[in-house]
């Protein structure tokens, strides 16, 4: 792949709170159970940030970053695409609703392609422009969804009634969105679930199949993003590739931690209602199947502390008060370790954490000032 240009940061004024905890139990295993996981998920991990690490700082991202992608089996994917170059394919621009929207395809692995939609401000000219990648969680036509391709009347309503079209947002604000199907998520790219055998679940008939040849479906996800980064460095008309910000909700939260962790061209993060602890201090899992990573836990680290690969570049992170997928007490501790490890940077305002007051979806008003100002948008 094409070595990019790393993105630029920029400070912000925005800092670390912890506001009111919602409520929700993940204790509710039998006493063996939880001594069971207690042994389990008790192990030191082994490679968790620690002022002490031989070398500093980044030699310790550097150790990180290459077990990360070796646990996600990103190399392995590497290896099993050798010699394939993503290729894409645009059909003609639509003026929709104030702005233009366009449908591509690339083909990042032989036979893999992944739909996409590029929305453009109207009167951009010849400026070039920062760009949003827009990655959707567990719906099957959530990127759709977020560019704000509609069913029905009543599809629209109820999106922008819970501010569901972050595409649509990010174009408002003057930047190029970029909002691919999510493999494994999006029904125009999943694995069949032949017999119900997964629960009739794809993501999990990806992730089975994936685990099975060395893979992950997270390294998967990671992998077409970045093949969409690469392209958008290189060939996307307009696009400044030094402004690059990435958003997410649930699913879509999880990959920007991971996207943003591994690509420093990912200039600002925003994973919202998914960035916490694997589980919770009895062992309760917190995300779904499909973002699982063998050994990640005592091979690598907690996911805060794989959200601080991200550092020295923005992280916004948020989580709702009525969102009864996450716990406030895991919660709260992975944003303490957050706030501790960009404070040992003196970074303190490039991570921004708030509780907000409704449930499991996007929350804009936290998070578009923010991407503005670290977009270099007026």
């Amino acid at each position: 792949m094409r070595i990019l240009l790393v993105a630029a940061m920029v400070l912000t004024s925005f800092g670390f709170a912890i506001g009111e905890q919602p409520t929700g139990r993940f204790d509710g295993y039998s006493d063996q159970e939880r001594a069971y996981l207690k042994r389990l998920n008790g192990q030191p991990a082994a490679l968790a940030y620690t002022p002490e690490y031989p070398g500093g700082f980044e030699a310790w991202q550097a150790a990180a970053r290459a077990k990360l992608k070796d646990l996600i089996g990103f190399n392995r994917i590497a290896a099993h695409a050798a010699g394939h170059l993503p290729t894409v394919q645009l059909e003609r621009e639509t003026l929709v609703d104030g702005h233009w929207r366009q449908l591509g395809r690339i083909e990042t692995e032989p036979g893999i392609t992944i739909p996409f939609w590029i929305l453009r401000p109207m009167a951009a000219g010849n400026q070039k422009l920062p760009v949003v990648m827009c990655a959707h969680g567990h719906d099957a036509d959530g990127w759709n969804t977020y560019a704000g391709v509609y069913k029905d009347k009543e599809h629209q309503t109820a999106t922008e009634k819970k501010q569901g079209n972050p595409g649509v947002q990010a174009v408002r604000q003057g930047c190029i969105a970029i909002v691919p199907a999510t493999r494994g998520l999006a029904k125009s790219n999943s694995i069949s679930d032949l017999n119900g055998r997964h629960g009739n679940r794809a993501c999990r008939a990806q992730l089975m199949h994936c685990l099975l040849a060395g893979r992950t479906a997270i390294g998967e996800r990671v992998w077409d993003t970045t093949c969409l980064l690469d392209w958008i460095a290189s060939d996307l008309v307009g696009a400044d590739a030094k402004r690059i910000g990435m958003l997410g909700n649930s699913g879509g939260g999880v990959l920007t931690v991971y996207v943003a962790a591994l690509d420093k061209r990912i200039a600002v993060a925003h994973p919202s209602c998914s960035l916490t602890s694997y589980t919770s201090e009895s062992g309760y899992i917190f995300h779904c199947d499909c973002c699982m990573i063998p050994g990640v836990q005592a091979e690598l680290a907690d996911m805060p502390d794989i959200a601080a690969l991200t550092i020295p570049r923005q992280l916004v992170v948020v989580h709702g008060q009525r969102d009864s997928l996450h716990s406030a007490t895991a919660v709260n501790e992975s944003m303490k370790r957050l706030a501790f490890i960009y404070s040992q940077r003196n970074l303190d305002d490039r991570f921004l954490f708030r509780w907000q007051p409704e449930g499991h979806r996007f929350y804009p008003s936290v998070y578009w000032p923010v991407m503005k100002r670290a977009l270099l948008l007026n």
